[in-house]
């Protein structure tokens, strides 16, 4: 059997066994202690002491049932664990090969579901303002950029894109030239600023280690109270680790990733998936509230480059 299948297969086992336990011992216990009390009454307890009997035993076997199902649930457990160390290990050498330009991005990002598309122009849209600076990590051809327009300034952090001037091309002269700040590394933008932060279809396709470098300093770009929102590949759905195949998506998973964002301090504000589990998404903040000194919304209207 191939990996990947193996996994699949252990994954589906871990899902649907969480639907059998054997949740009887209550009213064993009961029916037992029932009879029991009652047993008293009689002078001749032959049958009560049958009925007891019955329910100790089935009290027992259900405690064997249980203990043994645990064990199972474990097992299984090791061995779909035994399966990300290998496709992890796996997932490091396809990252250190991959050449992230700006063909590869866009060819990814045209890959997603136009609905998904839609949704996240639409959280991009919810968490702008005006009155906050924003920034996309890692853009690809601009698609989704204009849905935080409203942020000010928009940095872009590009530090994994080689053709960065296609993408100011998306924009008009002063939106570019002015308000949209391109920046290479994390470090050098303002720490602690920002309102808002997007990084779409980047981390389904990267180890940990690289997402776990990354999260940690936009944690320290954003303001208390400010929101980050990023895609990843949630392999606890079916549909995406079935697009671990071939290289390629990235192993990660719901688990992983609420841990580690909890880790950082974050708050989680929303996490789903959608299109049958192929595409996974969450929404984290800051602690904190989200304050500006901004009095007034910018005078100049933006518009796209047609």
């Amino acid at each position: 059997m191939k990996q990947l299948d193996k996994m699949i297969l252990l994954t589906k086992m871990q899902a649907k066994n969480a639907d059998f336990p054997l949740n009887i011992l209550s009213d064993l216990t009961n029916h037992e202690q029932y009879f029991q009390e009652q047993e008293k009454l009689f002078k001749d307890k032959t049958f009560h002491t049958e009925i007891v009997q019955t329910l100790s035993e089935m009290i027992s076997l259900r405690n064997k049932y249980s203990s043994t199902y645990t064990k199972l649930n474990k097992h299984i457990a090791n061995l779909l664990r035994d399966e990300e160390v290998k496709i992890l290990r796996r997932d490091y050498d396809s990252h250190d090969k991959t050449n992230p330009d700006l063909e590869l991005m866009t060819s990814r990002i045209e890959s997603l579901d136009p609905e998904f598309i839609r949704l996240m122009k639409l959280q991009i849209g919810d968490f702008s303002d005006w009155k906050h600076a924003g920034i996309e990590l890692n853009p690809s051809n601009g698609l989704l950029t204009r849905s935080f327009l409203a942020c000010d300034p928009l940095y872009l952090y590009t530090g994994n894109v080689v053709d960065k001037q296609k993408v100011k091309e998306q924009f008009n002269s002063f939106f570019s030239d002015r308000r949209l700040m391109m920046y290479n590394d994390l470090l050098d933008l303002p720490q602690g600023q920002l309102g808002l932060a997007v990084s779409i279809n980047s981390y389904d396709f990267w180890p940990m280690d690289p997402i776990k470098t990354e999260i940690q300093k936009v944690f320290n770009l954003l303001k208390p109270g400010g929101h980050f929102i990023f895609t990843y590949n949630d392999c606890e759905q079916i549909s995406s680790l079935d697009l671990c195949a071939n290289d390629y998506r990235a192993y990660n998973t719901k688990t992983l990733m609420t841990s580690m964002v909890q880790m950082f301090g974050f708050d989680i504000v929303k996490q789903e998936n959608y299109c049958n589990g192929a595409h996974s998404f969450m929404i984290v903040k800051r602690p904190g509230k989200l304050t500006s000194q901004k009095l007034g919304a910018p005078l100049v209207e933006v518009k796209h480059k047609k």
